[in-house]
């Protein structure tokens, strides 16, 4: 006996589009903040675009290939746990951002803004990135990292790591 599969609807196809859409255009203004104001300016951020930048000073090797490898490790590992479909929306803001990585750094190369003013660029850079991920968030996305590890544990919340995301989310707002 064959099992029908439900054909989605076109609503939930729109919906569905626009969600990329818009973690595509919240990775764009991630990839602006970073790699534009952020980086020329050596201010580093958390998580995994922390360590490429760190990665990028120590060595000149291009932020987009460690954000990159990093993360795929990090979507390995989420696939196993949570699957394809929890993670699909992660795995396009990953290769989105990567994408736009190298095409942002190839159109401002030479281009400097704000470098007599870092505390600027630093309010600008954050201003994008904090943008960005809010969008791809708001989306049912995320850039990836450990934000992988958090919407885990918030999946999968029992009593006792009640404790534990009380702790992530304490370190977040400090």
């Amino acid at each position: 006996m064959k099992t029908a599969i439900p054909k989605p609807s076109k609503q939930s196809i729109i919906r569905e589009a626009r969600d990329y859409v818009m973690i595509a255009i919240g990775m764009i203004l991630y990839g602006i903040g970073w790699t534009v104001f952020l980086l020329p300016n050596d201010i580093t951020t958390g998580g995994v675009p922390g360590i490429a930048s760190i990665v990028y000073w120590a060595t000149g090797f291009p932020v987009q290939y460690t954000y990159f490898s990093i993360n795929f490790f990090l979507l390995l590992l989420a696939l196993k746990l949570l699957g394809l479909k929890f993670c699909i929306k992660t795995i396009f803001g990953v290769f989105t951002l990567t994408f736009f990585l190298s095409v942002i750094q190839k159109l401002t190369a030479g281009f400097g803004l704000l470098h007599d003013q870092p505390f600027m660029a630093c309010v600008i850079g954050a201003s994008f990135c904090g943008g960005g991920i809010g969008v791809a968030f708001s989306a049912n996305g995320s850039t990836g990292g450990t934000a992988v590890s958090y919407t885990h544990l918030r999946a999968h919340e029992t009593r006792h790591d009640l404790v534990c995301r009380l702790l992530l989310e304490k370190k977040i707002l400090l």
